[in-house]
């Protein structure tokens, strides 16, 4: 029995186990003992990391309207005059049996007569008309699938609607929709440079920090190597020193975006419902927290392997 936990105490998985353990617990103790400029690092960290979250979560809000069924461009059937609004609102039940629409609404002429004095202001010239000049009017609003390739497929069920014989004239409504896109790819890209500059200025952040720990520990370490140390072993405190470093930060820079969020969400509600929308505000949700928490253990991870690397280097 002795034999056989002697022969697990010197296996080398439990050796190299125990070698981990130990480079954990010693760098975690090293930053409690040096609050001052553990804190002061994790600020920084917190604040470059913080900063592409919050973009990111604008991002995904601003995504989040166009969701919206009332944000899906529309195709106005302008109908020929000399239809009656019985063969219109035919025509309106018609449509919505098409499994490319979501929504047709009528509106008649005498309707659109009567919010067209209220807009223009020219209720008096429109008295000497003789007869209503206006159409019969079909809002067509397609299903969301649409969204997909918004241009293509609006033209294409555009088309489809021009070859009724009621129908006079077809109009969409899809330019805002191409600017809300050009505008999302150009936010996309903006995000992805800034994510990146800040990425590399918290791999300035904490590999300066470990090579001030190096400079500061540099007889220690001189004392390991000579009493056999390996390269491996000198290294492993500072990496998981750049992991915790990365690791706090992160976890610092998610409750700094989500104080933010509490701060706003009252405001943008209040908004919401003096435009009669029903649009809050979404978190970042567990998916996009763990990835933040590992991108940012991952920067700790490599800033400390580019600055222990260059000091054994030059050792």
């Amino acid at each position: 029995m002795v034999a056989k936990y002697t022969h697990q105490a010197n296996s080398p998985l439990l050796k190299g186990l125990a070698h981990h353990k130990e480079a954990m617990i010693h760098s975690l103790l090293r930053l409690w003992h040096t609050p001052l400029s553990t804190w002061i690092t994790l600020a920084a960290i917190a604040i470059a990391l913080s900063l592409p979250a919050s973009l990111h979560l604008f991002l995904k809000n601003l995504k989040s309207l166009t969701d919206d069924k009332r944000e899906v461009p529309t195709i106005s059937l302008f109908i020929k005059q000399g239809v009656s609004e019985k063969q219109a609102r035919d025509q309106a039940e018609l449509l919505r049996e098409l499994s490319e629409i979501d929504k047709v609404v009528l509106i008649p002429k005498d309707v659109a007569l009567k919010d067209f004095r209220k807009i223009t202001g020219f209720a008096e010239a429109i008295e000497t008309l003789d007869e209503n000049p206006l159409p019969h009017v079909l809002v067509v609003t397609p299903h969301l699938k649409l969204l997909g390739d918004p241009e293509n497929d609006m033209k294409r069920l555009a088309r489809k609607l021009e070859s009724y014989s009621e129908v006079d004239i077809v109009q969409m409504d899809i330019e805002w929709v191409q600017r809300l896109r050009g505008i999302l790819r150009i936010t996309e890209r903006v995000i992805l440079i800034i994510s990146i500059l800040l990425g590399m200025t918290v791999l300035l952040v904490i590999g300066n920090t470990i090579r001030l720990n190096i400079e500061n520990r540099k007889e220690e370490i001189e004392v390991s190597k000579l009493i056999g140390a390996t390269t491996a072993y000198i290294r492993r405190p500072f990496l998981y020193t750049g992991i915790w470093y990365g690791l706090f930060g992160g976890i610092i820079s998610l409750v700094l975006v989500h104080l933010a969020l509490m701060f706003l969400v009252t405001p943008v509600n209040e908004l919401a419902v003096l435009y009669g929308s029903n649009f809050t505000i979404n978190g970042l949700g567990i998916k996009n927290t763990l990835y933040i928490l590992l991108v940012s253990s991952l920067l700790g991870l490599i800033g400390a392997w580019l600055a222990v690397g260059k000091h054994l280097r030059n050792a």
